[in-house]
């Protein structure tokens, strides 16, 4: 909800006492620290630092620190912000939210010397240096630097102001500063992956226990929301009062402590402690900024299919009460168009966001990640769900635009749930699989029988000559990118313009099956057999033969190795039947289908010469094919693996 737009003026509080003198050393001892602040004050230009001030505490934020300045001070945190410039850039002089994600060094500079801070201080209480570790964080800062100060909170993973508190970290540790003044707002509580405080291993919360606003819901564009009052204690809550709850004036902020008992019983268990001790530790300087960069892509993306998929996802693993959290939560969304729920905003809520992240991190470090994406995967959500195609296809989008920013893992294993894949541009053809490992020239253009009866036995419904093709097809398409046809025409086994189908017949054969998901394994498996064997490059076998037919020569040694012909069949011309088994020698060396071995060139411009061409040879390979009732071709064929097998090794020495 947004602030009003009219400006109140407050009214003129009791300044803070200025440094004394032009050339004096102004010294202050800020309580419950004995650190001195010590400013030079020599030069007359810009603000003069405050005669008192706070030591930051550790990891506040700069509207925390704003809030508990003022209360020492006397004064309202927007005149505060007025006295350290960070007003100056907006025109009804407030400060703005953004002030929080980033500060020019203009703006550092003055807050450090009107507060007696150093800057390396100012700056750690904005996000400047988380953004090298959560990337919703470097979308911001990279908003807020491009001018987009006021909508730079588009993004659902990060959080305007501070929307989540810890009320015994609030509460303070006991020290004299804390007592008066409240402990810190942390900077880490705008980050929704901060969902819990395990120093007092409580779930954080985000609603006042008396107006049960939320304690943001009034500063989405804002640092602190209105009504800016003086004196209210930085540990209570600012939230507009609503008519149900009696004030001294209508309007006036709620005032409700927050700094209270937690108002949850149930409590983070070990596991859920465990999960954000490691969210904190990737962001946390001194571990590594890549690993923890992708692991927060990975995770939030997941999280949106997650929601999308919710609740057979929640099988994963969470517990009841955080199950039903995000229940309620996604019960919110429900509606015609669903627009917010698209949205794939994280939840306020802590504990709808702690089973949310609970069952995401459960599949990102899974030890078979594409075992543990099985029931994200398209063909279960989009065909047998129900679920509305648009809602995943924001999430392919999503997918498509940050998949550089993902480990070579997540990318590999993530083709099965995003059915769209990278491509060369909008309406553009496929890239290639990142990591695919085999080239396309090794693939052959039919799976040979015994690795397809080892990994092809599914979808029962398609003939195995069928599955060992289009297994073929979809193994260059992972390698080389472009469509299935274009991948069949690489194989030689689709004619130019001319879309043979293979999408439609196999996609809804498997999805219809539910059986993609073991497809996409069965490829796994034999590219890896294709891979652990030696590298043939079929494509310069099947250049090399592309004009090819047995020799004359060659065939007559053949056929005095040969016993008379004793069938009642008729038999072929020797030149007829040479050229019916170079189609043969040619399937073997290429590794091929006899459908589409090549026409001899003699033979293909006359259609009645390459229909007698065609029947022959399918008569040839049917008499290959049944050899125990057929001598002639039974002595025939182990004369013709020779030569395929001698002719394979000529070729691939070139």
């Amino acid at each position: 909800m947004r602030s009003p737009t009219s400006r109140r003026t407050p009214p003129r509080p009791q300044s803070p006492s200025p440094a004394a003198g032009a050339d004096a050393i102004r010294s202050s001892t800020t309580a419950g620290t004995g650190r001195p602040r010590v400013t030079d004050a020599t030069t007359g230009a810009g603000p003069r630092p405050f005669g008192r001030s706070l030591d930051p505490l550790e990891g506040e934020s700069l509207a925390g620190f704003v809030l508990r300045l003022a209360h020492r001070l006397h004064v309202s945190p927007h005149e505060l912000a007025r006295l350290t410039g960070l007003t100056n850039h907006d025109r009804l002089g407030r400060p703005r939210a953004s002030l929080s994600t980033l500060l020019t060094p203009a703006e550092i500079s003055r807050f450090a010397r009107t507060t007696r801070l150093d800057p390396r201080e100012v700056r750690a209480m904005t996000l400047q240096l988380l953004a090298s570790r959560y990337p919703p964080a470097a979308r911001s800062l990279d908003d807020v630097r491009a001018g987009r100060v006021y909508s730079m909170h588009t993004d659902g993973w990060l959080f305007a102001t501070t929307a989540r508190y810890c009320p015994r970290c609030l509460a303070g540790d006991g020290s004299d500063i804390q007592n008066a003044h409240g402990g810190p707002w942390q900077i880490l509580w705008r980050l929704p992956v901060v969902f819990a405080c395990p120093l007092h291993k409580v779930f954080l919360e985000h609603l006042c226990p008396r107006c049960h606003k939320p304690i943001n819901f009034s500063s989405r564009t804002q640092l602190f929301p209105r009504p800016a009052a003086t004196g209210i204690h930085p540990a209570h809550c600012r939230s507009s009062t609503p008519q149900d709850v009696p004030t001294s004036r209508p309007g006036a902020p709620c005032g409700a402590p927050l700094a209270h008992d937690p108002v949850h019983h149930h409590r983070p268990g070990p596991a859920l402690l465990e999960l954000q001790r490691k969210i904190l530790g990737l962001l946390s300087p001194g571990r590594p900024k890549p690993r923890a960069q992708q692991y927060f892509t990975e995770l939030i993306l997941l999280a949106g299919l997650v929601m999308i998929c919710w609740p057979r996802i929640q099988a994963v693993g969470t517990t009841r009460q955080l199950a039903a959290a995000v229940d309620r939560h996604l019960a919110i969304h429900e509606g015609a168009d669903c627009r917010l729920y698209r949205s794939s905003g994280a939840p306020v809520d802590a504990l709808a966001c702690a089973g949310l992240l609970q069952v995401t991190d459960r599949i990102l470090t899974a030890g078979d990640l594409r075992e543990a994406l099985a029931l994200l995967t398209p063909e279960e959500n989009r065909t047998r769900s129900g679920i509305p195609p648009t809602r995943h296809l924001i999430r392919d989008k999503n997918f498509k635009k940050q998949r550089s920013a993902c480990s070579e893992r997540f990318q590999l294993a993530a083709d099965t749930i995003v059915p769209t894949f990278r491509r060369t541009g909008k309406g553009g053809l496929r890239l290639p699989s990142t990591g695919a490992g085999l080239q396309p020239e090794h693939v052959p253009a039919c799976l040979p029988q015994a690795l397809a009866e080892r990994h092809l036995s599914f979808p029962p419904d398609i003939t195995p000559k069928m599955r060992r093709r289009t297994a073929a097809v979809f193994l260059v398409r992972r390698a080389r990118g472009g469509s299935l046809n274009d991948a069949a025409q690489f194989l030689g086994i689709n004619t130019e313009n001319k879309r043979i189908g293979y999408t439609q017949l196999l996609n809804r054969h498997l999805r219809t099956g539910g059986t993609a998901r073991d497809f996409e394994r069965a490829l796994d498996a034999i590219t890896a057999e294709l891979l652990a064997g030696p590298a043939i490059d079929y494509q310069h076998r099947r250049e090399a033969l592309a004009t090819w037919t047995l020799e004359p020569q060659n065939w007559q040694h053949i056929l005095t190795q040969l016993p008379d012909l004793t069938s009642h069949r008729k038999p072929l011309s020797d030149d007829r039947r040479r050229l019916a088994v170079s189609a043969y020698i040619w399937t073997r060396v290429t590794e091929g289908e006899p459908d589409f071995a090549p026409c001899p060139p003699h033979v293909a411009p006359d259609p009645a010469l390459r229909a007698v061409w065609t029947r022959e040879r399918h008569n040839v390979f049917h008499w290959l094919r049944t050899t125990d009732h057929q001598p002639y071709y039974g002595a025939l064929k182990p004369l013709l693996e020779d030569h395929a097998e001698h002719l394979a090794k000529e070729i691939d020495r070139r």
